[in-house]
């Protein structure tokens, strides 16, 4: 049986104020490291951060009375600049670290000349970020929370247990999840259920990517919402809940993947003007063999999400939070 860590008992508000206070706090404490720039893990933190604060302002919008400025479209603003940030230096890391090392002579010249658009990229998109923390959207936004933590208002709705109401919190995500057209990317409609489409050869797959990548790239985004949500309740389930938290996580990741090198793709062709296949056959060959690994490793997780048992069986699980027992 779970070990509780806290009390089953706690009502809405008190508990939204907890986990708004966590993740701003995880956003802010990242600040000084980042425009420093020296290491790459404050950013992702306080991308991380600022992604989770995000959903939690969502999950929690009915029960709490939030500030003008603590909306969705100004942390939007703020997390779209770290996130451009972010992604640059993932890229940059998995070309040098991953890729680097496997080119031949010949690749090298035009290997650099990626490397320099990508550090003029960089550093162009360092300079907006800076300017962004900076900023009067951002230090707004940051005031009027530390004041909202101070002094927090709510509406009636605080006054709930969220055991009273998590599954109407949680339903509606998971329900949103399910009718996403991204799970039905790879696959062909028999007797009114989806199947799985075999595919085999890099080229098909490059084609699916190409034509359906925004369906999964927005897929991923959904899955890593609900990822978040799942996460700042999973002391109210059983231990099974804590499976479909890592599931989310390994989906997340994998289209992640599969999106990142969609991306990657894009980014060298940009660069270098020129077909990858020409330009850096080593590294177009490469992420040929590793797109179809990540597929493979998608599509088990697609077909289990895609049965209507596996679907049922969440949302029971979903209806079913841990019961207070009395004291």
């Amino acid at each position: 049986m779970k070990e509780y860590q806290f009390d089953l008992s706690v009502l809405l508000g008190d508990y939204a104020h907890q986990i708004i206070h966590q993740n701003f706090y995880r956003v802010i404490d990242q600040e000084k490291s980042v425009l420093r720039d020296q290491e790459m893990e404050p950013l992702h933190q306080m991308r991380v951060g600022m992604r989770r604060l995000r959903t939690a302002i969502q999950v929690f919008d009915n029960a709490i009375a939030f500030p003008k400025e603590v909306n969705n479209s100004s942390i939007g603003k703020i997390a779209r600049s770290l996130g451009e940030t972010r992604d640059l230096d993932v890229l940059q890391q998995t070309l040098i670290d991953h890729y680097q090392p496997l080119l031949s002579k010949a690749e090298e010249s035009k290997f650099d000349q990626v490397l320099k658009h990508l550090h003029q990229k960089r550093a162009q998109s360092f300079r907006e970020l800076q300017k962004t923390i900076n900023g009067d959207r951002y230090q707004t936004f940051k005031q009027e929370l530390q004041d909202w933590l101070v002094q927090p208002t709510y509406t009636k709705m605080c006054s709930l247990s969220v055991l009273e109401i998590l599954p109407d919190l949680m339903l509606p995500l998971i329900c949103r999840l399910f009718l996403h057209s991204g799970w039905l990317v790879g696959t062909t409609m028999e007797s009114a259920k989806a199947t799985l489409i075999s595919i085999e050869e890099p080229a098909e797959l490059n084609q699916q990517l190409r034509k359906f990548g925004n369906n999964l790239h927005d897929l991923r985004k959904q899955i890593k919402g609900v990822r978040y949500q799942t996460e700042f309740f999973a002391g109210f389930y059983e231990d099974t809940y804590a499976q479909r938290i890592e599931e989310f996580k390994t989906m997340q990741e994998t289209l992640g993947q599969l999106q990142d090198h969609v991306v990657l793709r894009d980014f060298l062709e940009s660069a270098l003007k020129q077909n990858l296949a020409k330009a850096l056959p080593t590294i177009a060959q490469m992420m040929q063999q590793e797109s179809m690994a990540f597929w493979q490793s998608w599509q088990p997780l697609q077909e289990q999400y895609l049965s209507s048992e596996f679907r049922q069986s969440l949302r029971s699980l979903l209806m079913t939070p841990l019961v207070q027992t009395p004291t």
